[in-house]
């Protein structure tokens, strides 16, 4: 990977019904293509859920080409920098659900979701001690690198496993104010609308996610690095000076927060393995895969 950030990377959705969204797909690859922009595009009935890249000109032009159509006028868009090969090429497919929940009753986030709670209002919480409770909606091999101080993570594997974890380990916070939060807030527009239809009364979910709040108070209350879905894997959230690890190795336990694939590609499990122990497990997650013919290639964080 190279290490110039020549890119700009966009993050964003919008729930907003589309019409014909199979077609509108169709099209928006065509868009996508002719601009040059590289990534991956979420289109559902629902809306639209996008992580893309290209140089800072061309996602500018698609910005400005989005928030023409008075569909996404309105649609935030999160920005980054990062390498010329955070994409190697653009997807843009139709879903049924942005993200996949298949919840038995219909969610409508504009309709059932938490109220918004700003970057500033979470940090004024935690500056004032006030009574409440954070709880993290991604899986469990992202809060593992990063997380908020004193957030209540899950071992969820896939969001679909939410609902059976709110009923198992949340319910006992029913009653209290409670925020959620994710990488850039899609996942909580639904987690947050669980949550209600479950009986939680006072739920907030972060505006603009970890995202957001990392580019406003980098080193405060938000503890590692914050995973992201492409080739960068993971991205710094407390300034140099302040960074905090608070992942650990796999093998030996030392503090390390950089992800691997295991070498074993019938494995290919994500995990956190230090320089050394990379070199000692030649990149395996155990003794009987470190054996095994180097058939794939590790991808560093």
């Amino acid at each position: 990977m190279t290490e110039t950030n020549d890119w700009q990377i966009l993050l964003y959705y919008k729930y907003a019904y589309i019409e014909n969204a199979a077609q509108f797909a169709y099209n928006h690859l065509k868009l996508c293509k002719k601009l040059g922009i590289k990534g991956r595009i979420l289109v559902a009935d629902e809306g639209i859920n996008g992580t893309i890249g290209g140089p800072k000109e061309i996602t500018e032009i698609y910005m400005q080409l989005m928030h023409a159509d008075p569909l996404f006028e309105d649609m935030e868009f999160k920005t980054s920098t990062g390498p010329a090969d955070t994409f190697k090429k653009i997807f843009v497919r139709y879903r049924k659900e942005l993200v996949t929940l298949e919840y038995p009753e219909m969610i409508d986030p504009n309709v059932h979701g938490g109220k918004y709670i700003e970057p500033t209002q979470l940090k004024d919480l935690y500056d004032s001690n006030e009574d409440f409770v954070i709880i993290d909606m991604r899986n469990d091999y992202e809060a593992q690198i990063g997380k908020f101080k004193n957030a209540v993570t899950l071992p969820m594997q896939n969001f679909k496993e939410l609902p059976e974890l709110v009923d198992e380990q949340l319910m006992k916070f029913k009653d209290k104010k409670v925020i959620t939060y994710c990488t850039g807030g899609i996942r909580c527009e639904k987690a947050s609308s669980v949550l209600k239809k479950k009986g939680f009364a006072n739920v907030y979910q972060l505006h603009g996610g970890v995202h957001v709040f990392g580019q406003e108070y980098p080193d405060n209350y938000w503890e590692g690095k914050l995973y992201v879905f492409d080739e960068r894997v993971t991205i710094p959230i407390n300034t140099p000076e302040n960074r905090k690890i608070i992942a650990k190795c796999l093998h030996c336990g030392i503090a390390w927060d950089d992800y691997i694939n295991c070498i074993n590609a019938e494995c290919n499990k994500q995990i956190i393995v230090c320089p050394d122990c990379r070199i000692k497990w030649n990149d395996g997650c155990s003794d009987d895969c470190s054996k095994k013919p180097r058939n794939a290639a590790p991808v560093s964080a």
